[in-house]
């Protein structure tokens, strides 16, 4: 049965028939965080709920997520309360309705413990709610409707702890594969082709280039259980996977760059040269 529910005046939401499913996920980056840190989580919501704009989005937090404190987001009003049981929940709404991916921040200190934070997201589009909160086993498929996550552990405490990569074509550097960096400094994927940022990138944990911006611009793909290390984070994309970025902005190749010819990507406004 589905999960998206229809509101209709003051009648309770379990009493209301089901609408169709919603089409994207509701994710948070990082998705890797070391135990007892203090960081902002990017909630991310891909696209509306059966083509109908995001209007609020709600963050339920446990009781063990501690210090929570809503990042303002231009146009929006967020405003936080206390739980029943101990936790909290951040409320986002009345901004411009989002067609589409967008995302939300809130700044918290995370459970001091290895394991999975689970994060209950609704998401609203007018009159049309969707709940995610289903579990996300460790192996097998995704639900259909699944809770965001933040894994805390010894690998990203490691990672937090590290070192930033050294500067230049060093042996000692470390990249991630299918990255290597060029005799001109800057990076490039693995058939040698420039990397990229996006000046709008402003939020961390976040890519602003979707659909078209995505076709001209491919995001650059990490491999199945790849994990963050020094300045190397990992973001989630909307429509599945997750992303390279470097310093915490994301990086892209350009489709016009052949291999061995100049970065042609460098003469596009509000793209950058990856170093």
């Amino acid at each position: 049965m589905s999960k998206t529910l229809k509101i209709a005046g003051l009648v309770a939401a379990t009493t209301l028939p089901f609408a169709l499913a919603a089409r994207a996920h509701v994710v948070v980056a990082p998705t890797m965080a070391a135990p007892g840190a203090t960081e902002t989580l990017n909630f991310i919501v891909g696209h509306g709920c059966d083509g109908q704009p995001t209007t609020a989005l709600r963050i339920e937090l446990p009781k063990a997520v501690t210090a929570v404190e809503p990042l303002p987001k231009p146009g929006w009003t967020a405003t936080a309360e206390a739980l029943p049981d101990g936790g909290h929940a951040v409320t986002w709404r009345g901004g411009e309705p989002l067609t589409k991916a967008d995302g939300f921040a809130v700044r918290v200190r995370l459970p001091g413990q290895d394991g999975r934070v689970a994060f209950v997201a609704v998401q609203s589009c007018g009159e049309t709610t969707v709940r995610w909160d289903e579990p996300v086993p460790a192996d097998g498929p995704k639900p259909k409707h699944p809770t965001p996550l933040v894994t805390l552990g010894a690998a990203a405490s490691a990672a937090a702890a590290a070192p930033a990569a050294a500067v230049g074509p060093t042996p000692r550097e470390r990249l991630p594969k299918g990255v290597q960096r060029l005799a001109d400094g800057g990076l490039a994927d693995a058939a040698g082709q420039p990397l990229y940022t996006f000046n709008f990138d402003t939020m961390v944990g976040m890519s602003h280039c979707e659909d078209d911006c995505a076709r001209m611009w491919p995001p650059l793909a990490a491999a199945k259980g790849a994990e963050p290390f020094g300045d190397w984070s990992l973001i989630p994309r909307p429509q599945g996977g997750v992303q390279w970025a470097y310093k915490t902005k994301p990086l892209y190749a350009y489709s016009q760059d052949r291999p061995g010819e100049p970065a042609r990507g460098s003469e596009a406004p509000n793209w950058t040269r990856a170093k």
